[in-house]
């Protein structure tokens, strides 16, 4: 609680989690809560914003997420959710000079995703047009980048590694088609291009000044995420590709109106951040009450697990003595589960203003040992 501010980059749930655990520490001042947002990708914009809600502020990436946000929040209790566009890039510049394209290798580096594709015929199918455009090109290196090592795991689950599924495809690949497992940023800096399915690898590549390709074979669908690159000048469908030649003399830079409206550039940069908190540290030393960002609303994640942890949320808060923020956390409940009887008994009793009839409501619904 010695901090003026605390960035908070977790997960789902835990992001619900760690602000609660927060706000029912004992004491009137707060340090301000701050968490990013990737947001790029996948079509769960709603569900990823909805743990974030509440706090002191959200950073985006740029105008594509803050029209997004306002859009989510019109007419909902978080209407006035703080947040701040921040930009995609993401890597500092190196201190040795960026090598120019005509002295980089001739290699293509393949950013693998561990579930986009999802479905393994669909992986299957990324392997052989891998493997068949390393064959009609054979003075480049193309180069898989896994996500993930083979006995390695991310919250995203994935029944095979893909260097499983390029050995039962395809068998033996072809001599300038392998797995790479270096850091993607030395990659990069040694690679002419970078392709991907939906990866944001794209602008890590930008950082380090390889041209990046989207891989458009999957369709611009939002379960791919190739629907944000629509715009953007280079998306090419690699099984109608001739070589990597004549990719590498056709492929455009990114449309700079496209990456200003996703947040890459000089616009939208983190030290918007530093200049937000030292804003909020000097209206907070001019207030007598820290400000109560605490409200109740109905933008939740709609999985089940939002909804055991918010019953742990309440549970948590109601030993804290933190009334307002239990009932706050079973409102959210409530309209995830509206026919869950127990959570609606617990409301109610919170509800009560005397205390003796608020604990004796308590007492009679059941407590959540989830």
């Amino acid at each position: 609680m010695r901090f003026d501010a605390i960035g908070v980059f977790l997960t789902g749930s835990k992001l619900a989690y760690f602000r609660h655990a927060v706000s029912i520490i004992p004491g009137s001042y707060k340090p301000m809560l701050f968490c990013g947002f990737n947001g790029i990708v996948l079509s769960g914009f709603e569900e990823a914003i909805s743990w974030r809600l509440g706090y002191d502020l959200i950073c985006l990436n740029g105008p594509r997420d803050a029209s997004a946000i306002k859009r989510m929040l019109a007419d909902t209790p978080f209407e006035t959710q703080p947040f701040l566009t921040t930009g995609m890039q993401r890597n500092i510049a190196t201190k040795t000079p960026l090598l120019p394209a005509d002295k980089r290798k001739k290699m293509l580096v393949f950013a693998e995703q561990v579930v986009i594709p999802s479905r393994q015929k669909d992986r299957q199918k990324l392997v052989r047009i891998l493997a068949e455009l390393a064959r009609r090109s054979p003075n480049w290196e193309v180069l898989i980048k896994p996500r993930i090592a083979p006995n390695e795991a991310t919250f995203h689950r994935n029944d095979q590694h893909i260097s499983q599924t390029i050995q039962e495809t395809i068998g033996h690949p072809p001599t300038n088609l392998q797995l790479d497992y270096r850091p993607l940023p030395e990659v990069l800096q040694e690679a002419r291009l970078m392709a991907t399915v939906s990866s944001t690898a794209l602008f890590d590549a930008l950082d380090y000044g390889c041209k990046p390709v989207v891989m458009a074979d999957f369709g611009n669908l939002p379960r791919s995420g190739g629907h944000v690159f629509v715009g953007s000048s280079v998306c090419h469908y690699f099984d109608k590709l001739t070589d990597l030649d004549s990719l590498e003399e056709q492929l455009e830079w990114p449309n700079p109106y496209w990456l200003e409206w996703v947040g890459y550039g000089k616009t939208h940069q983190p030290a918007k951040l530093l200049e937000f908190i030292q804003d909020w540290k000097e209206r907070q030393g001019s207030m007598s009450a820290p400000i109560d960002l605490e409200q109740p609303g109905y933008v939740v994640n709609s999985h089940n697990m939002s909804f055991n942890q918010l019953r742990n949320s309440a549970e948590k808060a109601i030993r804290a003595r933190q009334f307002g923020e239990a009932a706050a956390s079973l409102e959210l409940a409530q309209l995830i589960r509206p026919d869950h009887r127990n959570v609606r008994r617990r409301l109610v009793a919170l509800r009560r203003n005397h205390w003796i009839a608020r604990r004796l409501g308590l007492l009679l619904s059941p407590r959540f040992n989830g």
